[in-house]
């Protein structure tokens, strides 16, 4: 007697929000690796997905691009990975934390912004409209500042022990590692600039101390 075949149980159905972040958590990386030239079939296959679920979620490659940018312009990612440095680890140690953190977060949104920078010049009919451009650079300063706050707590347990409030503190660190961050500054060169090189300089600065002088 043969056995009763179970029916085959169908996956949950995706909302178009879940879809969407899908499509995006798949595209970006192949955006940093491969550049504008990037399919919507790559992004599919690496979604899972096929093609034309990708167009079920967006109008076009264009506002694939779009989402993906605002995606890695959000801070929450990275304000979340500051608020899990430990606070009682020593200064020097949270501040490299502090430096990867800022430094990778950096790294993956030059390319993505560069990715989409290219796209938009090689193909103009798909460019970013408008609206997107002025919505992403009226977020800058909220971002800006809710990174700057999650600096500030990672270096607050040692504020008394600054030279400077600890506000200026974190601001200068936000804007050496940013610096950085344009223009391939932290390969430039014979010598490159590591996380450790950078944060004993900020702790320590390029003097000697005064018995080495």
């Amino acid at each position: 007697m043969e056995k009763e075949s179970k029916p085959r149980q169908r996956a949950p159905r995706q909302s178009v929000e879940e879809r969407r972040a899908m499509v995006v958590q798949a595209a970006i990386p192949l955006l940093v690796e491969i550049g504008p030239s990037v399919t919507t079939l790559q992004i599919a296959r690496a979604a899972g997905i096929s093609e034309p679920t990708i167009f079920r979620a967006f109008a076009d490659k264009n506002e694939v691009l779009a989402a993906c940018l605002a995606e890695v312009t959000d801070p929450r990612h990275v304000v979340g990975e500051l608020a899990a440095i430990d606070p009682s680890e020593p200064l020097r140690t949270r501040l490299i934390a502090l430096i990867e953190v800022l430094r990778a977060q950096g790294e993956r949104t030059a390319a993505v912004v560069n990715a989409v920078s290219l796209a938009t010049q090689a193909r103009p009919r798909e460019s970013l409209s408008e609206e997107d451009r002025t919505r992403f650079a009226a977020s800058r300063t909220a971002s800006y500042e809710r990174l700057h706050a999650a600096a500030v707590a990672v270096l607050e347990p040692d504020a008394a022990g600054l030279r400077t409030p600890v506000e200026t503190a974190a601001g200068m660190v936000l804007a050496i590692v940013m610096a950085l961050g344009r223009g391939g500054g932290w390969q430039a060169g014979a010598a490159s600039v590591t996380t450790e090189g950078l944060a004993d300089l900020i702790l320590h600065g390029v003097l000697a101390s005064p018995s080495q002088r």
